[in-house]
């Protein structure tokens, strides 16, 4: 044993096809481990049938239910040189001048200099204008945005309008739309639908409460369709029961100090989750303490193991591995249990790197790392 080291060495077992010099590391949740766990809400709605206020005291301590009134919400799509719009009915550029478009075709909008797009009718090839960013575009239900999002989603369709800016060499496609529609659009696309009515509320109320702390009139955006925020993927990932979620918590938020509280959420806390400090440093936030999460196992990434060859494991240790790997050990643990920090043995010397390095690197579910064998 080295002295030097905090903690002891975990061992464990290899699991059935593991080879002797493979690195295998086990491990509990999936996710930063702040905040809501879903599966957690998802057990106590199903297994004593909390309702979604008693599910929201327990993930953010000493918290409040308020409310909050209605805004908008600009979502970041995507970013490319000429984004390809349809069931769009007009455009509007800065300076109000207006154009009339057909639902029925496609339009690409081509960045044009330094503040103007050209508006091109893909049927005919022809432009029917060259307007001023930013140009803001209308349809009726819904207008989609051809090719893949940001998000992922391929051709979506999305409410409320679309509002293209000039960035750089570029066009940002920005869908703008109410809050309580955007929310229509991002809890089924973060918790089943098929999950009980109280676990699906208190998702809309994290998700509204989370989108309102991360407005910012200064920039072109507030929020980004995929995980960099939370994921919204428009109308193809609505459902009547995420609606009614929605509707059935209409303007409702977590509160703290008299303010919206950071709801921070994730997927699987592996039994228990963590401080806001343990995962993103920073000062204690009152709401955001470790709490007992005894539902959890219902989650299939309660518990993991990820297995790497030896050579593998060289290759993606080698920005913090020193010579080839000898072994990995835990050097220091947060109060909740998940690993701090993690000591990597070389052949050529040891280096102590943060368990959020070692995560990033090896690309494991969760810091929550139990044990360790190999290679």
């Amino acid at each position: 044993m080295r002295s030097a080291i905090l903690a002891f060495v975990l061992l464990a077992s290899f699991p059935a096809g593991a080879a002797a010099d493979d690195l295998v590391i086990e491990g509990r949740g999936w996710g930063h481990g702040v905040g809501l766990s879903q599966y957690g809400a998802y057990g106590y709605a199903l297994r004593e049938g909390r309702d979604h206020r008693f599910i929201l005291a327990h993930y953010y301590a000493d918290s409040g239910y308020g409310t909050a009134p209605g805004r908008r919400v600009r979502v970041r799509l995507k970013r490319t040189r000429a984004p390809k719009l349809s069931g769009a009915s007009a455009a509007r550029a800065a300076n109000g001048r207006r154009v009339r478009l057909a639902e029925a075709r496609a339009y690409r909008f081509v960045a044009l200099g330094p503040d103007r797009v050209q508006v091109v009718d893909t049927t005919t090839g022809r432009t029917r204008a060259r307007l001023r960013t930013p140009v803001t575009v209308t349809g009726g239900a819904s207008t989609t945005l051809r090719g893949t999002a940001e998000n992922g989603l391929p051709n979506g369709a999305y409410r409320g309008a679309m509002v293209l800016a000039r960035d750089g060499a570029a066009v940002l496609v920005v869908n703008r739309l109410s809050l309580e529609r955007y929310l229509y659009g991002v809890i089924a696309a973060e918790m089943p639908a098929s999950w009980p009515a109280e676990a699906l509320k208190a998702q809309a109320v994290v998700a509204r409460s989370y989108a309102l702390r991360s407005l910012r009139p200064a920039s072109s955006y507030d929020v980004f369709a995929d995980v960099r925020s939370q994921v919204y993927r428009g109308v193809a990932e609505e459902t009547a029961a995420t609606t009614a979620a929605v509707r059935g918590t209409r303007a409702r938020v977590v509160t703290a100090g008299g303010q919206i509280a950071q709801t921070f959420f994730f997927s699987t806390s592996g039994g228990r989750t963590a401080t806001n400090e343990e995962a993103f440093g920073g000062a204690p936030l009152a709401y955001l303490r470790s709490v007992s999460d005894p539902h959890d196992d219902l989650s299939p990434h309660h518990t993991w193991t990820a297995t790497f060859s030896e050579r593998e494991a060289n290759r993606k240790l080698r920005t913090v591995l020193q010579g080839d790997l000898q072994s990995l050990e835990i050097a220091g643990r947060t109060p909740s249990g998940r690993a701090a920090t993690v000591e990597v043995h070389g052949t050529e010397g040891d280096r102590t790197v943060s368990a959020a390095t070692i995560r990033t690197l090896l690309e494991l579910r969760s810091t929550w790392i139990t044990s360790t064998t190999g290679p």
